[in-house]
């Protein structure tokens, strides 16, 4: 079985074959590298999707941070003297914050169309061009995934006693666990970065944003969750595996630490061991926030970029050569700087 790493080298590889065919199909649209661009902002619906119950106080001032983002984003260099590409930029919104959350979220997402020629007629790639994004005040689908199994109203007949609130519950809590994929790097100065490529930019004066989990308290639930599950069978089958690997562990490595299991035999179905490895098991922490201040404000920001920038240069390169759309995408990447966000969290 693949571990996380090496499914990401595979997908990039496979990323980047299909690049290099459309960038040969792309030949008969060469690329207008020194064609004037524009920016928009575009509102898409951000504080309308969801009713979260913001005021528009709240909002008229949250959307003043957002602006204040893409100011900072077009920092950039590529956006000096802006020329090439078109950057259409949308505001979405996501859902409203649930327990582990305070503040407006929303995503913001840059496109990168490229303009290029097309049969004597310069245009530049409108529909869902390349893209890049960043997540405002919420770490929700950040990581990795959770433990929740799902607890679907059952349809049939279940089992004696069985209780759906009781079954639901555990499985709602389940679902605040979740994995650390990718190994995190402390940056400093409010920066963290997750496999090389995940960042995190946050306040390093307010509680961490994820607590660590103990093997116990998520083993114990998992073994909860099948003791109160409806069908019997299953019930049954699943709890003679998962209670027999829970036994093997001493009590002194239940109250170890979870990790997700990726290579520890005695726990194939439990799915976590308590022997220190790369992925941590935490839950999000609602303390981070800091509630006094107004909702409007921006405390975390979400965002990709890889530490081996030296990928985005020889893709902008090769984009270039073969005049793929793109090629601003990997020239902003190239040249963006993490810790031009840091100013953007307030305190």
């Amino acid at each position: 079985m693949f571990n996380t790493q090496t499914m990401k080298k595979i997908l990039l590889t496979l990323l980047g074959t299909i690049c290099t065919i459309s960038a040969v199909q792309a030949q008969d649209y060469p690329l207008i590298t020194d064609h004037p661009g524009t920016f928009r902002l575009i509102d898409w619906g951000v504080y309308t999707h969801y009713d979260c119950g913001f005021t528009k106080a709240e909002t008229t001032a949250n959307y003043q941070k957002i602006t204040t983002i893409t100011e900072f984003v077009r920092k950039n260099p590529v956006f000096v003297d802006q020329k090439g590409f078109n950057c259409e930029t949308y505001v979405f919104a996501e859902n409203c914050p649930d327990k582990f959350g305070y503040g407006i979220p929303c995503l913001i997402r840059f496109g990168f169309g490229d303009w290029f020629m097309d049969k004597g007629q310069a245009q530049f790639y409108k529909i869902e061009p390349p893209s890049w994004s960043i997540k405002v005040n919420s770490l929700n689908n950040v990581f990795g995934g959770n433990y929740s199994l799902g607890a679907s109203k059952p349809t049939e007949k279940t089992k004696e006693g069985f209780n759906y609130e009781k079954w639901k519950s555990v499985s709602d809590k389940l679902s605040d666990f979740i994995y650390i994929e990718g190994e995190k790097e402390e940056l400093g100065n409010g920066i963290d970065r997750y496999g090389s490529e995940k960042i995190v930019v946050y306040n390093p004066e307010r509680p961490p944003y994820y607590l660590p989990v103990k093997f116990r308290e998520l083993a114990e639930l998992l073994i909860e969750y099948w003791q109160l599950h409806p069908d019997k069978f299953q019930s049954d089958m699943v709890l003679e595996y998962i209670e027999a690997e829970y036994a093997k562990f001493s009590e002194s490595e239940r109250d170890g630490w979870a990790y997700n299991n990726t290579y520890d035999e005695r726990s194939p179905f439990l799915k976590i061991t308590p022997i220190p490895g790369p992925q941590p098991v935490v839950k999000l922490n609602p303390e981070y926030w800091n509630k006094k201040l107004p909702r409007s404000s921006i405390q975390l920001l979400t965002f990709n970029r890889l530490s081996e920038t030296q990928r985005y240069t020889s893709q902008k390169e090769e984009w270039l050569k073969n005049n793929a759309p793109g090629y601003s995408l990997q020239r902003f990447l190239e040249a963006l700087d993490i810790h031009l966000f840091i100013p953007l969290i307030d305190k």
